[in-house]
């Protein structure tokens, strides 16, 4: 008796709870895909129900657009690598996890499965541990230098990109974004990152060496585009996002507040054909749980660092 009795109280639960969320979304059809501020409220009432506090500025059921592009990777280190050294390749050696090019000018360009590589201008290997220092010192160059940086780096990566300038993609605004410049031992590094359409690229950061005009060497992650193909698409939410990353953590003990929710791009792997492609994501930003990241395209999750 007493177990029908907690029976029917869920399921009452449960269609009391169908009943809000229809009138939500009845409003949000109503009122532009923008929900009101009572329904914000809930959303952020039951969020914080689970330990997972979040302003209301960040839930929105408003349905954005965004590009989503296809590429070729047919033939991709050797065109990259002859573009950045301008040279031809000499030698191409395989490796367990990709390629290695010795380029007639000297140079050597390591290509890994992931789509990092290191750049050697004088032919040296770059030093491993070199591939894992992201973080520049405090200690930055003056405004003139680092405009003068600045160019010379985003030369010498917007050069691996310029035989992949394809009509279809006239549209791709790609740019080279320095996030730091300095100095040390007396030579000069940047940080450099990606944009596409103004947004960000996930895992694509590379640090960059000088020696006097021109870069010595390089290390890190870049996907040198070659676009063959673009669509756009509707996306996810910020309001299913926030519901599907309640999904991951569940109960959060102690809570985790969630500090922001943007829109970045992530490399993908086709299935069906030889290539790859840039979907829009929304990145969770936490302040104790590190990132989530969601395909903005069907809110599926990716991962979490």
């Amino acid at each position: 008796m007493e177990s029908r009795r907690v029976m029917m109280t869920l399921a009452l639960i449960l269609a009391l709870s169908c009943m809000i969320l229809g009138v939500m979304l009845a409003q949000i059809l109503r009122e532009g895909n923008s929900l009101p501020d009572s329904a914000v409220r809930d959303i952020v009432d039951t969020l914080g129900e689970a330990g997972i506090r979040a302003d209301a500025s960040l839930v929105s059921g408003k349905r954005e657009t965004a590009s989503v592009y296809v590429m070729d990777s047919a033939d991709y280190a050797e065109t990259v690598a002859s573009l950045l050294s301008g040279s031809r390749p000499a030698k191409v050696y395989s490796v367990p996890d990709g390629e290695i090019l010795l380029m007639e000018n000297g140079a050597r360009l390591d290509f890994l499965a992931d789509f990092s590589f290191r750049y050697s201008a004088d032919g040296e290997p770059v030093d491993a541990e070199r591939v894992v220092e992201i973080a520049p010192p405090a200690e930055v160059l003056s405004e003139e230098r680092q405009e003068r940086v600045q160019k010379i780096v985003s030369d010498f990566l917007d050069a691996g990109s310029r035989s992949f300038s394809v009509a279809d993609a006239r549209s791709m605004d790609v740019r080279c974004v320095t996030d730091a410049v300095w100095e040390n031992e007396g030579a000069e590094y940047a940080l450099c990152s990606r944009t596409v359409d103004g947004i960000r690229i996930t895992a694509n950061r590379v640090i960059c060496m000088l020696e006097g005009d021109a870069v010595a060497k390089a290390w890190g992650i870049w996907y040198f585009f070659t676009p063959a193909e673009t669509y756009s698409a509707q996306l996810i939410d910020t309001l299913n996002i926030l519901f599907n990353m309640k999904k991951q953590i569940g109960n959060a003990d102690p809570p985790v507040t969630v500090e922001s929710v943007s829109l970045c791009y992530s490399l993908r792997f086709l299935a069906d054909r030889e290539g790859f492609c840039l979907i829009p994501c929304w990145q969770v930003t936490t302040d104790t749980m590190g990132r989530y990241l969601f395909s903005a395209l069907d809110g599926a999750f990716y991962t979490n660092n």
